[in-house]
């Protein structure tokens, strides 16, 4: 365990050099996501300001939506940006150079590079939950902890399907648009849909366990659907690895040596 953790923060501490070396456009990035999330909520307040709520949720809690989805989102694409690319590095052949490493490929596929603007996501966050969700500090712990759940369900489903590739090559493309689908429907309040729908949101697209099951716990002071999520955590981050090693049998190489010099 000693080493696979010394594995994990060496490969986390090369990344983020990289995703700082040029720190200027690292700094802007970080800024520019950070105030873009306060813009985009704009919206949300100016229809709170006309309408009371919307179907029992209020601007707060709407906020802490945002603020979980940011804050989890914005820890993984800064820790493990290379979610992203999954499907393209399969499809093109890269996984040889992860396969050539000491420990299992994923961790290092996965964390393959840094984006800086993931931590103006997560600088965000607090903004969100302080100032506009009405929460106080001692809140911080359990908003951090949830949303770290979230964001691993998050990326957890977006690896899965990435994963298709290994059998169907040519979804690259839906593959790779699936992050952007998934965030798209996590920032909107889940709650207003239907029985049927919200079925499909805790299972097949788990998207209700990365941010609307956070705030449905929080809002009612709920300690098994906190649990919940922690479990939702680890059970779709396992599913992962399966999805990545029954896939990884139907892998072909691209080629690509990797000399040491």
């Amino acid at each position: 365990m000693r080493g696979t953790f010394a594995y994990l923060g060496a490969l986390l501490a090369t990344n983020l050099r990289a995703g700082f070396a040029r720190p200027r456009a690292a700094l802007a990035q970080l800024v520019l996501m950070c105030v873009n999330n306060l813009v985009f909520f704009i919206v949300w307040m100016l229809y709170f300001d006309r309408f009371p709520d919307l179907r029992g949720w209020g601007r707060e809690d709407v906020a802490l939506l945002y603020g979980i989805t940011a804050f989890g989102f914005g820890f993984m694409v800064a820790v493990a940006g290379g979610i992203r690319d999954v499907a393209r590095t399969i499809v093109d052949g890269g996984l040889d150079v992860h396969l050539g490493r000491p420990r299992h490929p994923l961790p290092s596929l996965l964390m393959s590079r840094s984006i800086p603007s993931g931590i103006g996501d997560m600088a965000s966050a607090p903004i969100l939950w302080l100032w506009l969700g009405g929460k106080g500090v001692v809140d911080l712990p359990l908003l951090i902890l949830l949303s770290l759940a979230g964001g691993l369900v998050m990326a957890a489903t977006v690896v899965i399907a990435q994963c298709a590739v290994f059998w169907w090559p040519r979804l690259l493309r839906l593959a790779e648009q699936f992050w952007e689908i998934v965030l798209m429907i996590t920032v909107y309040p889940q709650h207003v849909f239907g029985p049927a729908i919200r079925l499909v949101l805790f299972t097949l697209l788990p998207v209700a366990f990365i941010a609307q099951m956070p705030v449905e716990s929080i809002r009612e002071a709920d300690p098994l659907k906190a649990l919940s999520v922690i479990v939702a955590a680890v059970f779709y981050g396992a599913l992962t690895v399966v999805f990545f090693d029954r896939g990884l049998k139907r892998y072909a190489s691209g080629s690509r040596i990797v000399v040491n010099r």
